[in-house]
């Protein structure tokens, strides 16, 4: 234990020297980490704007901000399940089957959008919850597990499409992806969907009961659970709740681009994406640390650099490479941290 000098005491150099480094609160960590992105987005923006006028079109800067939309509400439900030492490779398929089945049901049978949101609130539940189970109560590992219904999900896709894919959909869909808030407030509905889900999630991760047992079970499950903490359930909400936000999200896409195919979500590897902006926010691979401003700021980052990559004409196949890479930047960057602060 560190004491303290008497008042009117001195202190020498060679003492000041050997005395402990102050270290980063996790709040202190968390606001560096959520300005860099936003310095890091806005350089980017700026920097290829300079080069070609057309990045900075109020076209392509909506683009950008919608195309992070979807990706953020998928990255949520991911940042919850990396939170508690987990991981969910299923987002992609359950995005894209919700897409593809409400789209489907508008364009054939001109399903109502609140029918939709009803399905869309169903289906992201019911696929998510079969995951926490065979996580928690099967005791299977997350990524064994994900990997598995990510087939199974993405088969689910072919059988209830039959090959057909959604080219249109009824105008309140558009409404919902591409309108604004009231013409005389600039936001896209979109975005305001976002930030609800934003908040609420915030909310309940750092300010209930349960977003406090997250935590614990990312941190040390079986001390969570001598705590007499419900380890098991905690596992099925969470992945619950990411089965909900990524059908969320399929729902959107199909009202933002009035379109879906069978490999929505899975053709743009989004379950990779949700996993890097995740960890480029500041959620920690190792579990007990959740930031989902930074999984949304991280989200609007990667859409900036993907579509920056398309004006510097890069071709399309370093996309991927270039997401792996900034996975493993990331984590390795996360681990000499939490090596850091453990020293």
């Amino acid at each position: 234990m560190t004491t303290l000098p008497l008042p009117g005491s001195r202190v020498s150099q060679r003492e000041i020297s050997q005395a402990p480094p102050r270290r980063r609160t996790p709040g202190r960590r968390r606001e560096v980490r959520e300005v860099t992105l936003i310095v890091a987005t806005a350089l980017t923006i700026l920097l290829v704007g300079i080069f070609n006028h057309g990045f900075l079109s109020t076209q392509n800067l909506r683009f950008m901000l919608l195309n992070s939309v979807v990706l953020s509400l998928v990255a949520l439900g991911q940042t919850l399940v990396i939170a508690t030492r987990g991981i969910d490779l299923s987002v992609a398929p359950v995005m894209g089957l919700t897409a593809v089945v409400t789209g489907l049901l508008a364009q054939g049978s001109g399903l109502s959008l609140p029918g939709a949101v009803g399905i869309t609130v169903v289906l992201g539940l019911l696929l998510g919850t079969l995951n926490g189970l065979l996580v928690a109560r099967l005791a299977i590992p997350p990524i064994i597990t994900t990997l598995g219904t990510y087939s199974l999900y993405s088969g689910l896709v072919f059988v209830t499409s039959n090959g057909t894919q959604v080219d249109s959909v009824p105008a309140a869909y558009a409404t919902l992806g591409n309108g604004f808030v009231a013409p005389f407030i600039p936001i896209p509905i979109a975005v305001l969907v976002l930030a609800i889900a934003l908040l609420l999630v915030w909310f309940m991760l750092n300010h209930t009961r349960f977003g406090r047992a997250i935590l614990a079970v990312g941190n040390n499950d079986v001390a969570a659970y001598n705590a007499g903490i419900g380890v098991t359930g905690v596992k099925v909400r969470v992945y619950a709740l990411s089965g909900l936000l990524a059908a969320i999200a399929g729902l959107m896409f199909v009202c933002y681009t009035g379109s879906a195919t069978v490999t929505t979500g899975t053709g743009d590897h989004v379950e990779l994406q949700s996993i890097a902006v995740a960890l480029i926010g500041g959620t920690a691979i190792a579990g007990g640390r959740g930031n989902v401003v930074g999984t949304v700021l991280g989200s609007l980052f990667l859409s900036v650099v993907l579509t920056a990559l398309v004006f510097v004409h890069v071709p399309p196949i370093w996309y991927s490479a270039g997401e792996g890479l900034m996975i493993l930047v990331t984590v390795t960057a996360g681990m000499r941290q939490n090596r850091g602060g453990n020293g």
